[in-house]
């Protein structure tokens, strides 16, 4: 295994149906075809699992099955332009290296826009996105994604059209799961006997292999106690009521996004999503903002005090981000060792944004093996004719074939795994 995959925790990956990943890169390299991959998001190093999958994997993937691809196997990757804020020097100086191309969720970057433009129709390699934008922490569930994987397939269609080209343009989805060891078991109970002693909780009954049912009322119950200490921490009140509980989870999304929009003075915009990323860029904004010629000590102690308060509105909004794709309170996803592993690394995320933590102290306890499934590839040239005469409708239609083609990825996966337990 590559020391890359072995510092980030993962073990080689299992690519499912290869003949698709290679078949469409195939097309690609002999020029029938303009690809973007599409990733899902689920954890924080999707984009490294990729990267890894693309250079390393697939290659050897493509010799097994007898179609060896030429020359180097690479993507051109599409990234939020906060990235290199928080990721580091290291990250901000291989990025550009590596012809990544940053992009604004909030405001158009016009230069950004036609750097990616061009590079869909003359690029050496295909690009690769999230179409989701964001962490989404569930590998299970898509929520709604937004437009802009779909306009960008459609604005390489009308520049080869301009062009006089005939290349189709097509999107690759690509979803990620991972599997761990049956001895994991115990160390996911230890894991939670560390989160519950962190937040004052008597300890649960210990689990070992297999004790599915035991670790479900564990992890349900280190769940709701997180909820309610959320609640405590924003001054809410709780009743007994469970018509209240149900709402409880809601309520406390609608008050870390409205204390973040309080700190740095923006208005409540439309979508939950909206706000999130309004609330992002406007904090980071202030966390990264060159002192101007000749600021005064005065000046410079209120841009540190705005940056320490930006910083605070990220912790409450990197809460609601969670709080919007995880359900803490009714869980009813099947209690897989997988799923049970990823429910308590939420858990524990939610506790490190109470003390102030980011994504990047995420817990990493458990050496994953990537299942790696590839869905058929989409021909986005179908929705052509609509995109002619109806825009808004083509966007929409094109964004639910791309979503339902993740959810069709995670169906193969479930299947996949029920044979190999079979």
């Amino acid at each position: 295994m590559q020391p890359y995959a072995r510092a980030l925790g993962f073990a080689e990956p299992t690519i499912l149906f290869p003949e698709r990943i290679v078949d469409a890169w195939h097309a690609f390299n002999r020029k029938e075809t303009r690809m973007i991959i599409g990733f899902r998001h689920a954890y924080g190093d999707d984009p490294q699992m990729t990267a890894y999958t693309i250079h390393h994997a697939l290659p050897k993937a493509a010799r097994k099955i007898g179609k060896p691809l030429k020359g180097l196997t690479h993507t051109h990757f599409i990234y939020g332009a906060e990235v290199p804020l928080w990721s580091g020097p290291f990250v901000r100086w291989l990025l550009p290296e590596a012809g990544a191309i940053p992009v604004d969720h909030v405001r158009m970057d016009s230069s950004g826009m036609a750097l990616i433009r061009r590079l869909m129709i003359e690029g050496a390699f295909p690009i690769a996105l999230a179409p989701e934008g964001h962490v989404t922490h569930d590998s299970e569930t898509v929520g709604d994604l937004e437009t802009g994987t779909a306009r960008f397939c459609f604005w390489c269609q009308d520049d080869l059209h301009k062009l006089g080209r005939t290349e189709s343009v097509v999107f690759l989805p690509l979803s990620f799961h991972y599997r761990y060891a049956q001895k994991d078991w115990k160390k996911l109970s230890r894991f939670c006997s560390d989160m519950e002693k962190s937040i004052g909780e008597p300890q649960g009954e210990a689990f070992g292999k297999l004790d599915t049912l035991k670790a479900k009322k564990r992890i349900d119950s280190l769940s709701r106690a997180i909820i309610f200490r959320l609640a405590q921490m924003y001054s809410i009140e709780v009743g007994s009521e469970q018509t209240e509980e149900d709402t409880l989870q809601e309520r406390i999304l609608e008050e870390a996004l409205g204390q973040a929009e309080g700190i740095v003075h923006i208005e409540k915009a439309s979508t939950t999503m909206a706000r999130i990323y309004r609330i992002r860029a406007k904090a980071w904004s202030h966390i990264i903002k060159d002192n101007p010629e000749g600021t005064n000590p005065l000046e410079k102690d209120i841009l540190s005090r705005r940056c320490l308060e930006a910083w605070l509105a990220m912790r409450h909004l990197e809460t609601a981000s969670i709080l919007t794709h995880v359900q803490f309170l009714h869980d009813k996803t099947t209690p897989t060792l997988e799923r049970l592993i990823e429910r308590a690394n939420n858990c524990y995320d939610i506790i490190e944004r109470m003390r102030g933590g980011t994504l990047k102290n995420r817990a990493n306890r458990f050496t994953k093996r990537a299942i790696i499934v590839p869905g058929q590839a989409i021909e986005m040239n179908r929705f052509r004719k609509i995109y002619l005469e109806d825009k808004k409708t083509a966007l929409t239609e094109a964004t639910r074939a791309i979503q339902n083609s993740f959810r069709e990825c995670i169906t193969e996966y479930r299947e996949s795994v029920g044979s190999a337990k079979d």
